[in-house]
C-alpha cells in the first residue's frame, strides 16, 4: 500500500481548477475595469464642483464646446483655484491628458440655453460612464 493520489485524482482536482478559472478570470477582469469607471464618476463630481464654484464667483460657466479635461482644468479651473491640479485618469495612471482615448472627460457649453454637460466614458472611449449637467 502506497500512500498518494492516483493520475485520476489529479487529472480530476486539475479539471476543476480549471473550470474556476474559466468562469472566475473574466469577471474578474471586468470588476478592474468596473471599478476603474467608478473613479472616473468620482473624477467628474469633483471637476462638476470646481465648475460650480467658478460659475457662483464668475457668473457664467466656462465657455466652450467639447473641451477635454486637461484643458478645462488649466484653462479654467486651477486659475481660479478651483481645483489643485488636473486630476489622474484611473486607467492610465497618469494625469489626464487633451489626447486621452481611455477613460477621458469631456466638458460641453451651450450658450443658448446656458447648460454645460460633463460627460466621462469608459476604457474604449466610445461608451459613456456617466452625463452631468447643470440642469
Amino acid at each position: 500500500m502506497r500512500k498518494g493520489f492516483t493520475l485520476v485524482e489529479i487529472l480530476v482536482v486539475i479539471g476543476i481548477i480549471g473550470l474556476l478559472a474559466v468562469f472566475l478570470v473574466p469577471n474578474l477582469l471586468g470588476a478592474r475595469d468596473r471599478a476603474k469607471e467608478t473613479a472616473v464618476k468620482g473624477v467628474m463630481h469633483s471637476v462638476q464642483l470646481a465648475i460650480e464654484a467658478y460659475q457662483m464667483e464668475n457668473n457664467i460657466y466656462p465657455v466652450g464646446s467639447n473641451i477635454p479635461l486637461e484643458s478645462l482644468c488649466k484653462n479654467y479651473l486651477m486659475a481660479g483655484g478651483y481645483i489643485a491640479g488636473v486630476p489622474k485618469n484611473p486607467f492610465t495612471g497618469k494625469e489626464y491628458v487633451d489626447g486621452d482615448a481611455t477613460g477621458k472627460v469631456i466638458y460641453d457649453y451651450n450658450d443658448a440655453t446656458g447648460a454645460y454637460v460633463l460627460t466621462g466614458y469608459k476604457r474604449n472611449g466610445m461608451s459613456k460612464v456617466l452625463e452631468l449637467t447643470n440642469l
